[in-house]
């Protein structure tokens, strides 16, 4: 097992993690938004019609995204604590724990949309994402459409190093007492694990393995450019160019800024294969 996944295992095992997602709903930007409704959201068939497979599902906020327009869903994560969670949030939906390098227990050409949301598929390293790539072109019908969000790996946050701890004011003393608690403890986890993972970190040409200041500096994510995203979805057997969007909805060409953290991503399988 790679280093960057015994600790974003262990981040995703969290309370304060499994709480965050817990609570997560709707979409997450205006990017996320035009990436679904480029993706054939409505599976082209008629709402309620299509096959969906949501994989990283977390807490369940896309199954509230998708379950309008799936004939039958299915949500898996590889950590067992957030498709607990998932089944509390949607217990009429389907949830099961499974990774997405392997999906051999779905059957080829079993869905008609694919989605792996919020850089879900930058929790593994560079093989574990060919195998994800290479899953997910297998359980795809012909047609069908991958949408999903990666980290831009010159993204100047990643040299900036941001903190995501923040420290809200409320009125309710009790409420200000705990999330005091919680941000005292954030920086000082933080700064702890900034130190130790740092030294981790991995820089290729084809790609980068990166510290991210989310959930207090307790993920470790594969990061990579528009560029070379396109060759590994051609490689996989995906239709290109696929089409890119950054958080704010606009479209990415071959270039993105630095100020890009993450970019959304629709592709889809070809017709003939």
């Amino acid at each position: 097992m790679h280093a960057m996944e015994a600790i974003n295992r262990q981040t995703w095992r969290n309370t304060w993690a499994l709480r965050d997602y817990r609570r997560s709903s709707g979409y997450l930007n205006l990017g996320e938004r035009r990436a679904f409704e480029a993706s054939a959201f409505d599976m082209r068939r008629g709402r309620g019609q299509g096959r969906v497979l949501d994989i990283g599902v977390g807490g369940g906020r896309t199954a509230g995204l998708l379950r309008d327009v799936a004939a039958t869903y299915l949500g898996i994560d590889y950590t067992a604590e957030m498709v607990q969670s998932a089944r509390q949030n949607h217990p009429d939906l389907r949830f099961e724990q499974m990774d997405a390098r392997d999906l051999s227990a779905l059957a080829d050409r079993s869905f008609d949309l694919v989605v792996f949301s919020y850089n879900g598929i930058d929790s593994v390293d560079a093989a574990g994402r060919r195998a994800i790539l290479s899953e997910v072109s297998r359980v795809l019908a012909p047609g069908g459409s991958f949408v999903f969000s990666t980290f831009h790996r010159d993204w100047q946050g990643f040299q900036e190093r941001i903190d995501y701890c923040r420290l809200e004011w409320t009125p309710n003393p009790v409420k200000l007492g705990f999330r005091t608690f919680r941000y005292v403890e954030g920086r000082i986890f933080g700064s702890l694990r900034m130190r130790r993972f740092s030294a981790l970190e991995e820089r290729t040409g084809e790609h980068a393995i990166l510290l991210h200041g989310a959930h207090d500096f307790g993920v470790m994510v594969y990061a990579t450019t528009p560029v070379q995203l396109q060759a590994q979805l051609s490689e996989a057997g995906f239709e290109t160019p696929a089409l890119l969007f950054d958080i704010d909805g606009s479209i990415i060409g071959s270039v993105a800024s630095s100020d890009n953290e993450y970019f959304h991503v629709v592709t889809r399988k070809p017709i003939l294969t």
